[in-house]
């Protein structure tokens, strides 16, 4: 296990223990009542010093992939679809 900091959009801070970046993040925005937005997530290595965590921008959720907005370059021929 590792510690993380967690710092809210309000300048508030806490600190618990987590197996994995992914764990922290998840349980540090669930604390910040499910939003990502100002909130930063932070391990501290070895030495004390404090690590980024990889939290993508517009967080957890913002990692969607929007491909239903772009056409497809497939023809719908090749996709089974009306010719």
């Amino acid at each position: 296990m590792e510690r993380y900091r967690f710092t809210f959009a309000d300048g508030s801070t806490a600190e618990k223990f987590f197996d994995s970046d992914n764990e922290a993040i998840v349980a540090a925005t669930a604390a910040n009542g499910g939003s990502s937005g100002g909130l930063h997530v932070q391990r501290y290595d070895h030495l004390g010093a404090l690590l980024p965590t990889k939290l993508p921008p517009g967080g957890h959720r913002g990692t969607r992939c929007l491909r239903s907005s772009r056409a497809s370059p497939v023809p719908d021929s090749a996709r089974g679809g009306p010719v």
